[in-house]
């Protein structure tokens, strides 16, 4: 962990990626370089918190050279948390404070074959990463299997830009009857021994695809986890 004094983050500017999907990007006061796939500990006071609190942990979906720190959440059909509601709510120029910076779901040797596993908005680690590697003209040896509740991927176009610029980054999407699985890893990866493997996304699909690579016989020290307490998985 990255203790940071408490530091502002300055609404700019909210973008709508899907129908309830939303990237929210701040301006920092004492942020100015993060690791592509690390998190935020964020805390906003409102009126009338719920019994989840003011505080929350957020996956930076942009990468450094951005200039900007932005986090992309997703919104329930059902009645969203308060502390989501405040998220929404706020006015451009409002503030909210982090206070420090975690995590290793880091790349740390792009020239390796990566497998980067996604569910819904577990993809934002992985917009940091393609970015910030596409920046520094590195490798990017990358299949993405993306699964989503419905067509409406969060930062698709994006993905398809870089499946057009970089001939070794393949995007494979699920959803509906078409299932991110086992089989469907096998059939995308080819030979399982030599990719490190990133899973991000709700907490029970994290845990899910942990036994199922185990299962594929991929040692756990080629696997990387990062989950999203919080959110359901079909």
């Amino acid at each position: 962990m990255s203790v940071l004094t408490k530091t502002k983050l300055t609404l700019e500017h909210r973008h709508q990626e899907t129908p309830d999907t939303v990237s929210f990007r701040f301006k920092s006061e004492g942020i100015e370089n993060w690791k592509p796939g690390q998190y935020l500990h964020c805390m906003l006071d409102h009126h009338h918190p719920d019994s989840r609190g003011t505080e929350r942990y957020f996956t930076i979906s942009s990468a450094p050279f951005e200039g900007h720190i932005q986090i992309t959440t997703r919104f329930s059909n059902k009645k969203s948390s308060s502390f989501k509601m405040a998220l929404r709510d706020m006015a451009i120029g409002a503030t909210l404070e982090a206070d420090s910076l975690e995590g290793d779901f880091v790349v740390e040797d792009p020239r390796q074959r990566l497998v980067f596993i996604a569910g819904g908005i577990g993809v934002t680690p992985y917009r940091a990463i393609l970015l910030a590697l596409d920046h520094a003209k590195a490798p990017i040896n990358v299949d993405l299997l993306y699964a989503n509740r419905d067509e409406d991927f969060p930062f698709k176009a994006e993905l398809e830009r870089f499946t057009k610029k970089h001939p070794a980054f393949r995007a494979h999407y699920f959803t509906g009857t078409k299932r991110l699985d086992g089989r469907a890893i096998a059939a995308a990866v080819g030979d399982l021994v030599k990719p490190i493997y990133y899973v991000s996304g709700p907490e029970p699909m994290v845990e899910a695809f942990e036994k199922v690579l185990k299962g594929m016989s991929v040692p756990k020290s080629r696997t990387k986890t990062d989950y999203f307490p919080g959110y359901s998985w079909p």
